[in-house]
Formats: structure tokens, sequence, C-alpha cells
């Protein structure tokens, strides 16, 4: 397949981005919709950092998980087999237009099986699933297995299929995709901010609060940005008209991150021992063994 296409349309798309938008929402959208996150204005980066929403704004098993099942919704009147595999194409699209390089694949690789988990409704099938495949990339390339970037996919899509049902069976079923959305982004957090607290040595305990509060947006950011730089490409004279629907939502996304209400959550937790890490996890997976064992019984 020649790549060339994608590239040239990749560079095109920054570009009218570039001319269409202001900063910084020019550069989240360049984040949200073909990866770019180099031209993040440093104040903005900080902001995203304190939050926890950063992975919302790069490519990550995470971020396409959402994406990817968020069309599994709109494509609900079509059979099960359809849906999926129109989703799987567009999943291809997308990781070709953002450049299929090693942490993009492996991202849409996690996506795609924590969508199969969430189409299915098959847990232990999924988990399968994505131990073998993650077992196979190591194996592929061995030095995967250090990057953060493959660790945090793993643990994200792990604890969409693992957390996810548990939390959807606890929880009251009210507040339609708001609550989905934050059970989402609960059970992505629950697995990987330890790894990320022992990484970076910071944590916030605001952040699924303000992962819920933007995480709705990126569909529509991601969808209308699609067909807002389309047209845009199309008729060059428009394109700051055609951009005023996808800057609101660009706007409100910068409001929430951007104040300083989260900062009261964030704290340096300084550095902590591997066998700490372990323990947690020990723990968790302990817990939700418990869980599951119970949920049998009833």
């Amino acid at each position: 397949m020649d790549l060339d296409v994608f590239n040239q349309l990749r560079e095109a798309i920054a570009n009218v981005i570039k001319i269409s938008l202001p900063e910084p929402q020019a550069s989240l959208l360049l984040g949200i919709l073909i990866g770019i996150k180099s031209s993040f204005p440093p104040s903005f980066y900080e902001a995203l950092r304190v939050t926890g929403t950063l992975h919302i704004v790069v490519v990550s098993g995470y971020n396409i998980s959402v994406l990817i099942n968020t069309l599994g919704r709109l494509l609900i009147f079509l059979p099960l087999k359809i849906r999926f595999g129109v989703t799987l194409i567009f999943l291809l699209f997308f990781v070709l237009l953002v450049g299929p390089e090693p942490p993009v694949v492996r991202a849409a690789i996690m996506g795609a099986i924590g969508l199969l988990g969430t189409i299915l409704g098959r847990q232990k099938d999924a988990f399968r699933i994505l131990v073998l495949s993650g077992a196979a990339m190591v194996v592929f390339n061995p030095a995967w297995i250090t990057e953060l970037s493959f660790q945090l996919s793993f643990l994200a899509t792990l604890g969409l299929i693992l957390i996810f049902p548990i939390l959807d069976r606890i929880t009251p079923d009210k507040g339609g995709f708001l609550r989905d959305d934050f059970l989402t982004t609960l059970s992505a957090q629950i697995t990987v901010w330890p790894l990320i607290a022992f990484s970076f040595g910071q944590a916030s305990l605001l952040s699924p609060l303000a992962n819920v509060l933007v995480l709705w947006t990126i569909p529509i950011i991601t969808y209308l940005g699609l067909v807002a730089t389309t047209l845009a490409l199309i008729i060059n004279n428009f394109t700051e008209l055609i951009m005023i629907p996808l800057d609101f939502f660009l706007s409100y996304f910068i409001w929430i991150v951007t104040g300083e209400f989260w900062r009261f959550g964030f704290f340096e937790v300084g550095a902590f021992s591997f066998l700490a890490l372990g323990f947690y996890y020990i723990i968790l997976w302990g817990g939700l063994w418990f869980l599951y064992q119970t949920f049998q019984k009833k």
C-alpha cells in the first residue's frame, strides 16, 4: 500500500487546521485528529499533564477504544459482524492517517481487542486474546515491553476488559453516555495510574472527573474534525466559517482543562519502589478475582 497518499493528506490536514484555528485549539485538534502533539504550547501541555488528560490527545489504546466504541454505538442498527467490520476499517484508516508507527500500531491492536471484548461481552475470550497479542508483540520486538506507551496501552485495555463490566454491573443504569464515559475512564485509570505515578512521581485525584468532563467531546471533535477539514480542503475560501462548530467544542475542552481548580487534586507522590507497585497490582487482581467469583455464584 502506498502510504504517500496518507502522508500528503496528513500534511494537508495539518496545514488547513493551522490556518483556520487559533492556538491552542489548532494544536489540540492536531493531537486528537492525527496524533501531532509537538506543537502544544507549554502552558497547555502542563494543563493536560495536571488534569491527567494528556492521554486523550495522543494516540493510545485507550483513546482508540473510546473512538471505536462510540462508532460502534452509532452503528448499532447494523448487524454485529457488519458493525465490527466497518469499525475495523475506520480504525485502519485512522492508523494510516496518523502514521503506522510502532506505538500507533500497538495502540490500534490493543484498542481493537478492547472493542472486541466490549461488543461481544466475552471478557474471558478478550482477555486471552489480549494476553496472546501482547506476548506476540513482545516476541516480535522484546524491547517493546520496556516502553511506557506499550505498558499503558496494555493496562488501559486490560482495565476496559476486566474492570468496566464489574463497574457497569454494580452502578445504577442512569446517566446515559456520561455514565459510560465515566466508567470507561475509571476502568482505565484504576489500572494505569500507579504506573504513571511510578514513572513520573505524580498523580491526580481529580483526574477521573476531568476526564469525564471532556471525554464526551473527543468523538464529536474527531468526527467534526474529519468533516470540517475535508470540506476546508475542498472549499478553501470558507475554512474559518466551516471550523466554527468545531471551535466551540475545542474551546470547551480547553476551558475545562486549564482551570486552576484541578491543581488542588494534583500532588507529587515521590519515588516509591517497584515492590510497592507490584503490591498494588497483586491487591487489584486479587480483588477482581474475588468479585468475579462472587458474581458467578449469584
